[in-house]
């Protein structure tokens, strides 16, 4: 009974210690919306092509400093977006357990995406020749 005792003791200590609270408690979505007018537009990140509109896409988990949405479709002009991101209060809690701390910033998790729930809604501008 004593064994039994201090190995579900040990287990719980070393599971305290692997988690952060900003990955178990934040705000950790990662998806946005993104639609155009007209639709079909392609959607890029960071010069990399992730889909077309109308779309719900997944970002990174590391969104340090913010990535740029942009929106290109023929004989339109582009748009570009900030999706921007700010620091999770919930991360302050890792004062109790320094450890977690690593765990949300090797994450991405300190940071979340703002707004939380972000809408990308661009109309595109014909070009005229």
């Amino acid at each position: 009974m004593k064994n039994l005792f201090k190995k579900t003791a040990t287990i719980l200590a070393i599971s305290a210690f692997l988690t952060g609270c900003a990955s178990m408690y934040g705000d950790n979505t990662r998806l946005v919306k993104v639609d155009s007018q007209p639709q079909g537009a392609d959607i890029y990140i960071d010069g990399a092509r992730v889909g077309k509109t109308p779309a719900v896409i997944t970002l990174s988990t590391y969104i340090y400093g913010g990535k740029t949405l942009v929106l290109r479709k023929e004989n339109f002009s582009e748009t570009s977006v900030m999706v921007n991101s700010k620091f999770q209060p919930v991360t302050i809690w890792n004062i109790l357990n320094g450890f977690g701390f690593l765990i949300d910033a090797a994450t991405g998790n300190i940071l979340k995406i703002d707004p939380a729930n972000l809408s990308v809604q661009s109309e595109l501008t014909p070009i005229i020749h």
